[in-house]
């Protein structure tokens, strides 16, 4: 037995052929007709609840900065900076 790898891993003749350009636009647009098939528009209850997730988000980074803002105001302040 040696160490030396196997050689017909590195081999040409059992590669396979990468897709063409075209054969790749086709199983795109398959997959994307296939998708857009399954989709469905979501509900008025499914907006407003994204949108209550993102109003939250914005107030509590908002309300983070805003602290501190306020924290490194005072600090400078105290130190007359």
């Amino acid at each position: 037995m040696s160490n030396y790898p196997k050689y017909e891993n590195f081999s040409k003749i059992n590669k396979q052929k990468k897709p063409g350009l075209y054969e790749r636009l086709v199983t795109f647009f398959q997959n994307s007709k296939r998708i857009i098939k399954i989709a469905n528009k979501p509900k008025k209850k499914d907006y407003f609840l994204v949108f209550k997730i993102c109003a939250i988000g914005i107030l509590i980074l908002g309300a983070l900065s805003y602290v501190i803002q306020l924290i490194f105001t005072i600090v400078t302040e105290v130190m007359g900076i």
